[in-house]
This record gives C-alpha cells, structure tokens and sequence, in this order.
C-alpha cells in the first residue's frame, strides 16, 4: 500500500513537471526538426492596380521554428520561371508574367542571425504598374533560393505577387436633396473672365419629374441644368444669357453619362460620352466668371458656383456624381475620347484647376485632387454607392 502511494506522488511529481514546462522549453527538447520558410500568411496575394498608380512596396523576411544556432542565409529572387506552378495551382491559364522591370528587390540576401529565428525583412518595390494592360492578369513570383544545412518547408519557399486591373472608379456620390458649393475659392483668379474653359462630370440621372435638376454653375451666369419649362426633364441644358438645348442632349436615368461642356469666346460645345451634341454661339457671352456675385441672390443664398444647386433647393440633382473636373482651357474631342478620359485624369494635368473625384466616401468635404485646394462642402451627409467602373 504504501508502495503504490510512493509510486503515485513520484508520477504526480513527474506529471507536475512536464505540465509547467512553457512552451520554449517544449520546443527546445528538439521533438521536431528545426525548418525554414517564407515569413507569410499567405502564398498568393492580389494587388489591384488602377491607372496612374504609384509604386507599390511589400516587404519579405524568412523564419524558422526554432532559433538557429549559426547564421543562416536565403535569397529571394523574382522568377517569372515559377508562372506555370502558378497557373497550375490556381487554374489561372491565362496569366501572364510581370515584366522584371517592374520588380526590384532592395537587401534580397536575408539573413537569420545565430541565436535568432527571423530575419530582417527584404523590400520589394513594384513600378511602372498604370501602365499594364488591364485586361490582363500580372503575376510575379518571388522565390526562396541559395539555402543550405537546413531543411525548407516546401509550400512556403514561393509568393505570387498577382496584379489585376481594378475599376478606375469604386465609389461616387449621390447628390439627391443635396448640394456641394464653394462660397470662396483659394485661387478665384483661375475662375474669372474665363474665355476658354472645359467642364466636365460623369452623371447619372436616377429619378426625374421635376422641373430643374442641376449639375453645375453659377445661377443666371453660366449653368448646366437639365429640364426647364419647354425643356423635358431627362435634358440637359446650358442656361447663360441665351439658353442652349436640343433633342441629342437627353440623359437614360439610370445609366452613366459622361458630360463635356467646352467654352471658347462665347460658343459652347458639349459632348455626350465623346459624341458631340451641341455646337452653339452665344453672342451675348464671351466670359464666363464661377465665383461669388454678391448681393445677386437666389432663393436663400448667394449666387456662386453649385453642384446640384440653382436658385431654389428643389433643383437639386436625383442622381450620383463623380469625376467633375473644370479646365482653363477647351479639350479636344481627341482629348475628351482618349482611352479611360471619362473616369480618371492626371491631377497635374495642363490647365485642369479643379477636380473633385467624388470618391471620398465619407463626410461632406469634397477634397479638390488638383493642385490648387479648391475643396467643396456639401450641405448634409449623403450616401457614397458603391460601383465598378467602366462598367
């Protein structure tokens, strides 16, 4: 009896042990076999590229298990060599290789110092992405090479880097019983006695049925409105001294529709979705001023420059906006149809002055992308829909 009750607190003791060892120690009894690896959670990542994107950076480093007891060296390589394990793994036949000299590895020896199970990490920096061909998949391996006396876990020696073309516009704002205007601008010389100039908005027109929707201007000066009293109200106008309209200019509610107005000494020429379809002289109007007018008041407010506002807060736009963009000078048709114009322009464009992508998502500021600061309020919160486009 009391030989069992002996052997029974030698196990309990035994017992006691093992439970309190941490788990370092664990590890360090060498239960398994020390291995390296690519320091990721994934093995495949997609990076979505827009036009006029920037570099991209991603950083790489190796580990293992256990701390190594002498240092332990790695390289990590771009190897387009890897695309067809790719396609393989990911049944993804039409992918095809980045371009190396999109890919620079900066430190890509690694190295795990003695005594340690990481190393500091190699960066890797991908250029030259805007200008990829977005109806195609991009990918660019990087692999673990150069690695001895040391076993390498097999599934974690590679990382495709995948790029694809993302929608130039994700995200827009809708305007309904709202409006967006600018009181004062920081650069108000850039809008005064325009001669020339290009405005410009993707619109959808959502709900119609009242009198006036707006899209932009100043009241009594230079407006882009649709409908009017004649007018229907799927038609977009160009109200100044001489009001301009005709049957080509309907919007489909709905649907997307690109809008260019250019103005040069008193003829307006407008564009739908590159198409021209208003080619009018004003002979009253050679300048066009879109700045504040004072005591000229509309129904509550100062007469300045608006969207989605004229006159009266019923003449709001039932609908969504992005991509409004103003210019000193009159774009070409070329210009106006070159390849993705309609949803994303280089903010430091020649003559652009203004140019409030509508994509902010949140708040009521609309932050001006050009670099002049000419950002616009909204009067209220508002809703921010989510799209893929082109569509």
């Amino acid at each position: 009896m009391k030989l069992n009750r002996y052997a029974l607190l030698l196990f309990s003791a035994a017992f006691a042990w093992v439970s309190c060892q941490t788990e370092k120690e664990a590890m360090e009894e060498h239960h398994f076999t020390n291995k390296l690896y690519i320091n990721t959670q994934a093995v495949s990542e997609e990076i979505l590229v827009k036009a006029g994107s920037g570099d991209i950076m991603r950083t790489l480093s190796i580990g293992t298990a256990l701390k190594v007891e002498e240092d332990l060296d790695g390289v990590l390589v771009a190897d387009p060599a890897y695309l067809d394990c790719y396609k393989a793994e990911y049944a993804q036949p039409d992918a095809v290789a980045l371009p190396l000299s999109c890919c620079n590895i900066d430190n890509p020896e690694v190295k795990i110092l003695k005594g340690s199970n990481a190393s500091a990490p190699a960066i890797i920096t991908f250029t030259n992405l805007g200008n990829l061909n977005r109806n195609l998949i991009y990918v660019m391996p990087v692999v673990l090479k150069n690695v001895t006396d040391i076993n390498v876990i097999a599934s974690k020696t590679v990382v495709y880097y995948v790029f694809k073309g993302a929608a130039l516009i994700n995200v827009v704002c809708n305007m309904a019983n709202n409006r967006a205007g600018a009181q004062s601008w920081k650069t108000p010389e850039k809008f005064t006695n325009m001669r020339q100039f290009t405005a410009e908005a993707l619109v959808r027109q959502n709900v119609a049925g009242r009198l006036i929707s707006t899209i932009m201007g100043v009241e009594g000066h230079y407006l882009l409105r649709i409908g009017d009293a004649g007018v229907p109200d799927t038609q977009l106008q160009v109200a100044s001294s001489q009001n301009q309209t005709n049957s080509n200019m309907n919007f489909t509610l709905g649907k997307w529709t690109h809008v260019a107005c250019v103005f040069d000494n008193g003829k307006s020429t407008v564009y739908f979705d590159g198409r021209k379809v208003l080619d009018a002289a004003n002979a009253n109007r050679s300048t066009v001023t879109w700045g504040a007018y004072g005591n000229d008041k509309g129904e509550t407010s100062g007469r300045y420059f608006w969207l989605g506002y004229s006159y009266e807060s019923n003449r709001y736009l039932d609908g969504d906006m992005a991509e409004v963009r103003i210019w000193n000078r009159c774009l070409t048709e070329e210009e106006i149809n070159q390849d993705t114009h309609f949803y994303a322009v280089d903010p430091a464009s020649e003559g652009l002055i203004a140019y409030w992508k509508m994509d902010d998502g949140a708040g009521t500021v609309l932050k001006d992308a050009s670099p002049n600061g000419n950002d616009l309020t909204l009067d209220s919160a508002t809703q921010w829909p989510k799209v893929s486009l082109p569509e």
